[in-house]
């Protein structure tokens, strides 16, 4: 298929690939708002160390292996464990199910990152009650930095916050927009192919109908036998050229009579 072709067969399908856009979105929406709207609680910590012997570089190095390697240890069930044995009293109904479907919740329910070069640990908890989202952010704060040496064989390791919890004010977790996009992109790259493969008519999809192709209304052409009831277009052209084609015999053969007499 050429891309000329292809840009007509665009026109001609835009209904279909509308129809599929719209379809997914709404789909993807309404999943988005199925699901529990959760809030976000965000802090931020510093991991360093106090030591005379190591240059500047290498001190950077190892803050920086230390902030992901913390960012890591807390996905671990033996730190879920802690947060929820913490003093902060975090609801332990949330976490319901055996234990590897707790762990699953708590993967969801925390996400780390590190900034390179730095340091810096970002932890952000996601809950459907801000309250509880807190309470949990400050337990994992709270082990980071009174019992982060359990993780790691160094000494003289420091973990201090420099960003307190905060809270989302509004749900942030599903982001509706971000998945409406994507939604949007993804069924429109689907609709292309869709339309490539199935390019026949019976294959369209509508949402505001079919549209009616207008039928031509005949006409009457008069000739020498009186009217005709004929079709416009290619159908009328052929009459007139049958009508100029008798006349041109007629005119022969008076001409061949004249001659003769």
């Amino acid at each position: 298929m050429e891309f000329s072709d292809f840009l007509a067969l665009l026109r001609r399908k835009r209904q279909t690939i509308f129809v599929i856009v719209l379809v997914v979105t709404m789909l993807t929406i309404l999943v988005s708002l199925i699901q529990p709207l959760k809030y976000r609680v965000s802090s931020r910590l510093l991991v360093t160390q106090n030591s005379d012997n190591t240059d500047a570089y290498s001190l950077s190095r190892s803050n920086e292996y230390l902030g992901n390697l913390f960012a890591t240890v807390v996905y671990s069930g033996s730190f879920y464990d802690k947060v929820l044995n913490s003093k902060y009293n975090v609801d332990k109904n949330y976490f319901a199910g055996d234990y590897s479907k707790q762990l699953k919740r708590w993967n969801r329910t925390v996400a780390t990152k590190t900034k390179q070069d730095t340091g810096i640990i970002e932890i952000n908890i996601y809950h459907p009650q801000v309250s509880e989202a807190r309470k949990i952010a400050l337990a994992v704060n709270d082990i980071l930095i009174n019992n982060n040496q359990d993780y790691h064989g160094g000494k003289n390791v420091e973990i201090s916050v420099i960003d307190q919890p905060l809270a989302s004010n509004y749900p942030v977790k599903p982001n509706i927009a971000a998945n409406s996009l994507l939604a949007i992109a993804i069924s429109f790259l689907f609709s292309l192919f869709y339309i490539y493969v199935f390019p026949e008519e019976r294959y369209s999809l509508y949402v505001f109908g079919k549209k009616s192709v207008k039928k031509n209304k005949s006409k009457k052409i008069k000739n020498n036998q009186g009217e005709i009831n004929v079709k416009p277009d290619l159908e009328y052209k052929e009459i007139i050229n049958e009508e100029e084609d008798q006349n041109i015999e007629e005119e022969l053969k008076g001409n061949i009579s004249n001659i003769i007499r």
